[in-house]
C-alpha cells in the first residue's frame, strides 16, 4: 500500500512587493495555519518517506514550519517541476518515485494539487469534485499497487482531508 499526501502551502503574503511570485512568503494568517497544521500532524503521527516541495518561498516555509517540531519528517526535496504544475505534470513526477518510497508528501500550489487529488480519487473529471481546497489543506490518499507507475486517475482512496479551522467541526 502506498500513501500520497498533498499539502497546499499556507496563506501567502500579498501586501509586500516582490520581484517574483516565487519570493512571496507566508502572511500572518499563513503562519497561524502552519502552526495549526503542525499540531494536527504531530497528534496524528503521519509518516513520509519523501517530501517533494515546490521551490516557492511560501511552500518551503510551510514545510519548514512542520519540520520545526516534527523531526521525523524528511528533509525537503525541492522540485522546480511542482511550481505551476498541472495534474498531469504532478502525476508524472509521482510516477518517477523510487519503488522503495512507501509514502510521499507533495507540497505545492493550486489549481494543480486540487485537480490531482480530485482526479486520483474520482477519475479524470472537470471541474474538480472538491467544493473547497483552501490554503494549508492536507489531503491523504492511498492506493494498493506496488509501483508508483501504476498510479492513475480514480485508483486512490481517501485517507484524510484536513482543512485549517475545521477541527471540532466535523
Amino acid at each position: 500500500m502506498k500513501q500520497i499526501y498533498l499539502l497546499r502551502h499556507a496563506k501567502s503574503e500579498w501586501d509586500e512587493p516582490y520581484d517574483s511570485d516565487l519570493e512571496r512568503s507566508l502572511s500572518r494568517r499563513g503562519k497561524e495555519q502552519s502552526k495549526a497544521l503542525r499540531e494536527y500532524l504531530k497528534e496524528s503521527r503521519f509518516e513520509f518517506d519523501q517530501c517533494l516541495v515546490s521551490p516557492a518561498e511560501r511552500t518551503q516555509k510551510t514545510y519548514a514550519s512542520l519540520r520545526k517540531e516534527i523531526l521525523r519528517f524528511p528533509k525537503p526535496d525541492l522540485r522546480e517541476a511542482i511550481y505551476d504544475a498541472d495534474k498531469e505534470d504532478l502525476l508524472f513526477l509521482l510516477h518517477g518515485l523510487s519503488p522503495s518510497v512507501r509514502s510521499v508528501c507533495l507540497v505545492g500550489h493550486n489549481p494543480g494539487l486540487e485537480e490531482l487529488g480530485s482526479a486520483l480519487l474520482f477519475g479524470e473529471t472537470s471541474p474538480t469534485k472538491f467544493q473547497k481546497f483552501p490554503t494549508a489543506s492536507f489531503l491523504g490518499l492511498s492506493f494498493s499497487e506496488e509501483s508508483w507507475k501504476d498510479l492513475s486517475w480514480g485508483n486512490c482512496q481517501l485517507a484524510v482531508f484536513w482543512i485549517p479551522g475545521q477541527i471540532g467541526k466535523e
